[in-house]
């Protein structure tokens, strides 16, 4: 009896919208003075977009380049676009963390931004107790007594020989010719851009994976090209 594989494919379209809205988050904060009202459960949202669209990379990486390429694609959008929305935000939250009083600036923000700004306002508030010297002092270390002073004899110097480590093997390169343009392909060593008719050396896992999509061909040692 044949056996029916079904690719289930990933809902690249839900990802985009998602995407959408954090840019226009990002948007509106920078355009804001104060901290925007931000949803409770905005971060384990955004935990969880990472770790499927990482498990989705993962899984199609031998199995549909094209898919693989896309994801990699949305999954750096996604990346760079948190980091400057985290960036903004918890510049104003900093900000906040200095002053006295800061309840009126938890009201909208996420639970796990609340307790940070609760441990950064604590921490400011120990930092300047330091500086002024009202509540925390530094301990003094007590000298020790005279009699008690040892003078220490250096450690005779022994010559021991470097170790020698084993050189990593290297995955052997095979000749391969490129038999359609491909887009853009991440790999360990380097990405590559992949045209019709291209010869090079690759590796042979890389060589493996192109091959079974109908990518690359394998062109003989000593064969006339």
């Amino acid at each position: 009896m044949a056996m029916v594989f079904v690719m289930i494919m990933i809902d690249i379209s839900k990802y985009d919208k998602l995407l959408e809205d954090l840019k226009a988050m990002l948007f509106s904060e920078r355009k804001s003075r104060k901290l925007n009202r931000i949803e409770p459960n905005f971060y384990k949202n955004i935990h969880s977009l990472f770790v499927e669209l990482t498990e989705e990379k993962d899984r199609v990486v031998s199995s549909d380049i094209t898919e693989y390429m896309e994801i990699t694609k949305l999954l750096d959008e996604v990346r760079k676009n948190f980091k400057a929305f985290f960036q903004v935000r918890f510049e104003k939250i900093g900000k906040y963390s200095v002053y006295d009083e800061i309840e009126e600036y938890l009201y909208n923000m996420s639970p796990e931004e609340k307790n940070i700004m609760k441990e950064l306002n604590a921490q400011m508030k120990g930092y300047y107790d330091d500086f002024t010297g009202i509540t925390r002092q530094t301990e003094e270390i007590p000298e020790m007594p005279e009699e008690e002073k040892t003078v220490e004899e250096p450690p005779e110097k022994t010559i021991t020989e470097p170790e020698i480590e084993e050189a990593p093997v290297a995955e052997e390169m095979v000749l391969v010719r490129i038999i359609k343009d491909q887009p853009p392909i991440a790999q360990p060593d380097r990405d590559y851009y992949l045209h019709r008719n291209d010869i090079l050396y690759i590796s042979g896992s890389f060589a493996k994976m192109l091959s079974s999509h109908g990518v690359c061909s394998y062109i003989e040692k000593g064969k006339k090209l």
